[in-house]
């Protein structure tokens, strides 16, 4: 009886595995390699930048996973916020707000979101905008400097510090992916696509 018990436990674990392994491939898929996103958009520098960074047409592009209320109306300035607001209602406690720390018009937008508790950047974006004949490429960047250094401390670590690290790039990936779904968004919204 414990053979067949440590057999079926010994299965569970394998086939536990190798879902996790099978959802790490989708999410790299989803999410690309670790460089930054690229997204060729159909329209001038001006015009990608405009809807890039007014507070008006965030919502069209950014709102991946609810609403994003801008802190005023117009051109997205040094020091304004954009509050991500959870599509459901009972997830109150799941804002999270993102802050410009720099803007080059027609040339760069970054964005920081710091941790509510310990006021450190949580996550980065970069969007640099350039022409490339006809259209406008679209760059964006993700850095996250809590989970690298996380992933950074745990490489070290025997115990543990596999799991640690696997769930730290699984969480970079989602961020990257998000950054790559909201680029294709801007796309969409800038040419005038459904």
């Amino acid at each position: 009886m414990r053979k067949w018990i440590s057999g079926v436990g010994l299965l569970f674990i394998v086939l536990l595995m190798a879902g996790v392994c099978y959802s790490a491939g989708q999410m790299r898929k989803i999410g690309g390699d670790d460089g930054p996103a690229l997204t060729m958009v159909a329209a001038s520098v001006h015009r990608v930048f405009a809807s890039l960074a007014t507070g008006d047409s965030i919502e069209a592009w950014m709102g991946v996973s609810g609403s994003v209320r801008p802190s005023r109306h117009g051109v997205l300035r040094v020091g304004d916020s954009l509050t991500v607001v959870p599509p459901n209602v009972g997830a109150e406690g799941q804002r999270s707000t993102w802050i410009v720390t720099k803007v080059v018009p027609g040339a760069l937008l970054v964005l920081q979101r710091r941790g509510e508790s310990l006021g450190v950047v949580v996550s980065s974006r970069h969007y640099q905008v350039e022409a490339r004949g006809d259209s406008t490429a679209v760059i964006s960047t993700v850095a996250a400097p809590m989970i690298e250094a996380r992933m950074g401390r745990s490489q070290g670590r025997a115990t543990g510090g596999a799991m640690m690290t696997f769930a730290s790039k699984m969480m970079l990936t989602a961020l990257r992916a998000q950054s790559k779904a909201e680029l294709l968004r801007l796309k969409s919204h800038v040419e005038g696509q459904p």
